[in-house]
């Protein structure tokens, strides 16, 4: 598919929402914190974005910013286990997934914990060393990778994907969602590959004049809804075509 100016300008004014003053990123991030990491990862899927900050939110409360994996492990364990954790501590009790007899969320994060210890893994720059450069599915990802995949309902790797997103990795690999995203910035609207997102990016971090892992880091975060945009429907219509579209809104 054909990328067009239209299509870079658009994406650039999407993440424009998403830079402060000084182009930084207002993502979600945690790069002092694989606790924070775990958490936000785990509970971001299928959640509103509020339902996860109010459980990190909860967390820093109680432990601070800084907690590796084995302070998160070890702060389910003194509640009691995983249950109890979510009861009396971070206040939540949603499951895994939809099916009948699905764990708790919190169980997932504690299995996860545990199984970056079986890989000595406990701050974020452990994680990203035991990562390097491998890919998330298939023949070459890492083990960490693979184990993670294997924690209750996490197949998809999701939810691994926004743990290294989390972490700042320099990993960004594209999935359902992210082509959903890029096919709806798209103008016209259209059917895109994997070479189209990544070219689009790239533009669009240039005319932004920023680093191209910083728009990676919204359209994923964006793509899977762990930060929102506050524009309107009128926003988005006097964007693309102009004063005479914003004042039909204005009207109606």
């Amino acid at each position: 598919m054909e990328i067009t100016t239209s299509s870079i300008s658009e994406l650039a004014w999407r993440c424009e929402e998403f830079l402060d003053e000084r182009s930084e990123p207002l993502t979600v991030r945690y790069p002092g914190s694989l606790a924070l990491c775990i958490l936000d990862a785990i509970f971001a899927t299928g959640s509103h974005p509020k339902a996860v900050d109010n459980v990190v939110d909860r967390y820093i409360a109680r432990h601070g910013r800084d907690d590796g994996a084995k302070s998160l492990r070890y702060s389910i364990a003194a509640a009691g286990g995983a249950d109890n954790w979510a009861r009396t501590e971070i206040f939540n009790l949603k499951p895994a997934s939809t099916h009948s007899g699905a764990v708790l969320k919190a169980e997932v994060v504690d299995r996860a914990t545990r199984l970056m210890a079986d890989h000595g893994i406990d701050t974020v720059d452990d994680l990203l060393t035991a990562v390097g450069d491998a890919p998330s599915i298939g023949r070459g990802a890492s083990e960490v990778a693979r184990t993670w995949r294997d924690l209750p309902s996490q197949k998809s790797g999701t939810s691994w994907r926004n743990l290294l997103m989390l972490a700042e990795s320099t990993h960004f690999e594209i999935d359902s969602g992210v082509t959903n995203y890029l096919a709806e910035v798209a103008l016209p609207v259209s059917e895109v590959d994997c070479e189209y997102v990544l070219e689009t990016i790239t533009a669009a971090a240039d005319l932004l004049g920023i680093d191209d892992r910083v728009v990676k880091r919204i359209v994923w975060q964006v793509a899977h809804r762990r930060i929102l945009t506050k524009r309107t429907r009128g926003d988005l219509m006097l964007h693309q075509y102009g004063a005479d579209a914003g004042a039909a809104v204005g009207a109606r």
